[in-house]
């Protein structure tokens, strides 16, 4: 697992680039935001940190999961686009870490591939709760 996570890590943009013109293109988040440049610059920024953070610190991802909620219920994000969002970023992963593996530009074995796809699925799970939880917090209070 850890030459997968070295891989990640070192195209952490290009994993982030990859999900944003797959995925996020098409949430209505982007195409209310799409116009405002210093917005997408700081969001693929904030992504590509908050990925290399979780791949160093497991533990952040459950925060940082509920801070993203809040903040999507801040910004107007209907609560199903940013669940779709969250959902395409963590397949934007598996997809990337795949067509590398295909391409044999990601060199690992069968066994490190399969457990690190089954990591990530335990890591969308448990922060899919924490947006949840982030989104419906806010939610309360107004």
């Amino acid at each position: 697992m850890p030459t997968v996570v070295t891989f990640i890590n070192e195209h952490a943009e290009e994993v982030v680039n990859y999900w944003i013109s797959t995925y996020y293109v098409n949430s209505d988040e982007y195409q209310l935001r799409r116009h405002d440049p210093s917005y997408m610059e700081a969001h693929r920024h904030e992504t590509i940190a908050l990925l290399k953070q979780a791949l160093m610190n497991e533990s952040s991802i459950a925060p940082n999961a509920k801070n993203m909620g809040e903040d999507r219920f801040d910004m107007r994000t209907s609560f199903k686009d940013a669940l779709t969002n969250h959902m395409s970023f963590y397949r934007a992963i598996n997809e990337f870490l795949i067509i590398h593996y295909k391409k044999r530009t990601l060199i690992c074995t069968e066994e490190e591939i399969f457990d690190i796809l089954l990591k990530f699925r335990e890591y969308e799970a448990t922060s899919l709760g924490e947006l949840f939880a982030g989104y419906t917090s806010k939610e309360v209070i107004r």
